[in-house]
């Protein structure tokens, strides 16, 4: 299960190891792309969905900071979703920056006409990942510093 997917580059891999991929994402294009490619995708508000299919892995990857608000909720779902969870995030970010960069970096983001101007640092995104954790009693390692994302694997 991969959710806020936006390209098919998981999707393809998965399918190159006959390994099954659900997809689901909020962007009418990327749905259609990844149909069109022969992908099981579908076009859903996570945010409104209460129960997500069961699967064995969950993947989120370039999206967590869209749920800042909402993170526990979030969460909840995913752990019920799956036994593990990928999380790669970027933690280097152009909108970090200060002057006007880091502005117009902040105003290109948005999904369904919200701008999404807050993004993670590594500090930030360990303290969260650490508070839910306790609350939520799962486990987490940091797998490793991919370019600009922190890559994190979550089990039960």
């Amino acid at each position: 299960m991969e959710v806020c997917f936006g390209d098919t580059i998981i999707a393809e891999h998965c399918k190159k190891n006959g390994i099954l991929w659900t997809g689901i994402d909020i962007n009418e294009i990327f749905v259609k792309y990844a149909v069109k490619k022969g992908f099981n995708a579908e076009l859903l508000d996570l945010e409104q969905i209460n129960d997500l299919p069961k699967a064995d892995t969950f993947i989120i990857s370039g999206s967590l900071y869209h749920f800042q608000n909402d993170q526990e909720s979030l969460f909840k779902k995913m752990l019920d979703c799956a036994p593990q969870m990928i999380i790669s995030e970027p933690v280097i970010n152009l909108s970090n920056n200060k002057g006007i960069i880091g502005k117009l970096a902040k105003a290109s983001a948005s999904v369904n006409g919200k701008t999404q101007a807050f993004r993670y640092t590594e500090k930030t995104l360990l303290e969260t990942i650490e508070q839910l954790s306790k609350k939520l009693k799962f486990k987490y390692r940091v797998e490793s510093l991919f370019d600009k994302d922190l890559i994190i694997v979550i089990t039960k």
